[in-house]
């Protein structure tokens, strides 16, 4: 989950929209609270054009012609099957390859420093379309170059179920290839197994150590039954309100080992939470030994 509201990207889909319902402020307010509940994301009203946009997508799949319709599919299903695309659709999202570097290179030199004996276990907790996962392999790769022993295994995790089966085949748009550093292409880059001319695929190698799986943060007490050494959640919990905020990071604190390292996005904080890490670099918070 990541960059919900991106702005190019809704004027992107509402161009792609075009004669569309509009949502009431009652309608908003019934799909507000459903996706509250269920991902424990909050909308303001201000997200209401972006809700009516993201929700036509559903209208149209579905053939029908009114969101209150829409509604009452929502409310008549019970195999829960619809109330999985909704929240794909609200969730639909924007990332990239090595957003805020600083965070990779802050892994790297823990490592190093660290030398860890076991394999090294990484969770990406929101791991939307899988960048974030894949520069995450790619930087331990390099690690692998230089300590032959090294090992690591990676988790990745999201709500939307359609990202996460992108993610698995590790295929992106040839327009990303510049977020990844040019000395990483042909070491974890595929260009002949990709679908199109227009595609690259992260290389089998590189595949083999990031897992996916869906994940719902609010859900909080499944455990995946690993002490992890570092955990990503960046640039999510300010779509959550504080109290929400609080019970995601405390759960998956509590799968963090002594000692290991947890980050967040570079404009978010958790100084306000007794969740019982401490601050060590921008955005970046330690689980305290007991």
């Amino acid at each position: 989950m990541d960059e919900y509201f991106d702005s190019k990207m809704l004027e992107s889909e509402l161009s792609a929209t075009g004669n569309s319902p509009t949502l009431s402020s009652q309608e908003f307010t019934y799909f507000a609270a459903l996706i509250f509940r269920h991902a424990g994301i909050k909308l303001g009203a201000e997200k209401r054009k972006m809700l009516e946009i993201r929700l036509s997508k559903r209208l149209r799949a579905l053939n029908l012609t009114s969101f209150d319709a829409y509604l009452h599919v929502l409310q008549q299903d019970p195999s829960g099957t619809e109330l999985v695309e909704f929240t794909n659709a609200v969730t639909t999202n924007k990332t990239e390859f090595f957003r805020e570097q600083y965070h990779f290179d802050f892994l790297v030199k823990d490592i190093l420093a660290k030398r860890h004996r076991e394999s090294v276990f990484i969770w990406s907790a929101a791991c939307a379309s899988g960048e974030e996962p894949y520069s995450i392999a790619m930087v331990c790769e390099e690690i692998r170059r230089e300590r032959i022993n090294f090992d690591y295994r990676i988790l990745s995790t999201d709500v939307d179920t359609q990202r996460l089966a992108m993610s698995q085949e590790g295929t992106y748009a040839i327009d990303k290839l510049g977020e990844i550093p040019l000395r990483y292409h042909d070491k974890y880059l595929c260009f002949q197994n990709a679908r199109t001319e227009d595609t690259f695929q992260v290389a089998e190698h590189v595949r083999n150590y990031v897992k996916f799986r869906q994940h719902n943060l609010i859900h909080y007490p499944e455990k995946y039954g690993i002490q992890f050494h570092y955990i990503f959640l960046r640039n999510v919990l300010f779509y959550f309100d504080r109290e929400t905020s609080e019970k995601v990071v405390s759960s998956l604190v509590s799968q963090l080992q002594p000692g290991g390292l947890f980050f967040v996005g570079l404009t978010e904080t958790l100084q306000h939470m007794d969740v019982g890490i401490e601050q060590v670099g921008s955005s970046v918070y330690q689980k305290v030994a007991t």
